[in-house]
């Protein structure tokens, strides 16, 4: 009954103005401005510039000079492709060096020849794949003609037919800015609630009531515990006010399994609380507090608070996983789009795991002083 009376009392946080615009406008405005502003990183879309072919033909060959002339129609119609004959004179590879053309294609009795221009890695890959597709049209036409002369000079597309397949694949749902950032920011806020916890015990010492609460029919064990339960009840309502505001004002995907991504961030409100507990009892005064902040920033830096990880390479992605952020994030994304309740089994067992150890350093540290 003291544990649920003073965890009432702790709740009772939620009267005060600052903790409200924290916990709840924060949040929702971060998410608005980082899922705006950084919309282009989550576009899946690609331009593709125009596609300019240099050639020379020597004529050496009439049949290849025939269905060359028959593909460049054919892909200038179908592709936009164009294509434009050297000029006496010209280097086409030179050309091409420059960034005028997207490659060079020279023809003579020793077949066909390509360069393609590498700072247009998209454009040059469609002219190869273009090329190859010529190229071997034109093989089978010369092996056929071998069996039938007629097939010589007649060229290997039909009306209509194109040189270019089109094809798509449905892959697996991505999140959009706002989707990521839902995520992100609500996590990154739950992990700043350590700051919270941090002057959980430390608030009484200051407002001097630690000593009426010991000398108060209460033992230490029930203080700790109905603070810790108020405050992560608190919390719980704060986190799922966020993510249900993200989910119909910003139209946020939060998945088809709620009761997972929520178990994923009572857990992590747990660690947070329980590293605000441990780091105060540990350390004293405000260089708790500078270090559970130093903590959090590092962690939203490393863990994909402001950036997605998987845009990440090199020490920035091998420091994301040490980063409590990027246990939740993960297990959140894989819950959410792809099903997969693995990282978030793994996810929430290291943020228990770490609750424990860490509420049980200050529940030491509690026990060994007189006072709380």
């Amino acid at each position: 009954m003291n544990v649920l009376r003073i965890a009432l009392k702790e709740m009772k946080i939620v009267r005060e103005p600052r903790m409200l615009v924290f916990m709840l406008a924060t949040p929702v405005l971060l998410i608005l401005i980082l899922g705006t502003a950084l919309s282009n990183a989550f576009n899946g879309s690609t331009t593709i510039g125009d596609i300019r072919v240099l050639y020379h033909n020597d004529g050496a060959e009439p049949a290849l000079t025939e269905q060359w002339q028959v593909f460049m129609q054919e892909a200038e119609r179908s592709s936009g492709m164009v294509f434009e004959q050297v000029e006496e004179g010209m280097d086409g590879g030179q050309e091409v060096r420059n960034n005028r053309y997207t490659g060079y294609v020279e023809m003579d009795s020793q077949g066909i020849r390509y360069d393609g221009n590498s700072r247009n890695s998209m454009e040059n890959g469609i002219v190869q794949g273009m090329l190859s597709a010529f190229a071997d049209r034109y093989r089978l036409s010369a092996e056929a003609a071998k069996i039938d002369p007629e097939y010589e000079s007649k060229p290997l597309v039909d009306d209509g037919g194109s040189y270019v397949l089109e094809s798509s694949i449905q892959g697996a749902k991505q999140p959009g800015s706002l989707d990521y950032f839902s995520i992100a920011v609500t996590t990154m806020i739950i992990l700043y609630s350590a700051l919270t916890a941090g002057g959980l015990i430390d608030s009484e010492r200051k407002r001097n009531t630690a000593q009426r609460l010991l000398a108060s029919p209460v033992t230490k064990a029930e203080i700790f515990a109905g603070k810790i339960t108020g405050t992560l009840a608190i919390n719980a309502v704060f986190v799922i006010i966020v993510v249900l505001i993200s989910k119909y004002m910003f139209n946020a995907y939060w998945g088809e399994n709620p009761i997972m991504v929520f178990l994923v961030l009572f857990t992590e409100i747990l660690f947070a609380l329980s590293l605000g507990l441990g780091i105060s009892y540990v350390l004293k005064g405000n260089a708790a507090g500078a270090v559970i902040m130093v903590i959090i920033q590092l962690a939203a830096f490393f863990g994909g608070g402001y950036t997605p990880v998987a845009s990440t390479t090199g020490f920035m992605r091998e420091a994301a996983t040490y980063s409590p952020l990027h246990w939740s994030n993960e297990a959140l994304l894989q819950i959410i789009y792809s099903g997969d309740g693995t990282a978030a089994v793994y996810a929430m067992l290291l943020n228990v795991g770490f609750s424990i150890l860490l509420l049980a350093v200050a529940m030491i540290s509690m026990r060994r002083r007189e006072g709380l």
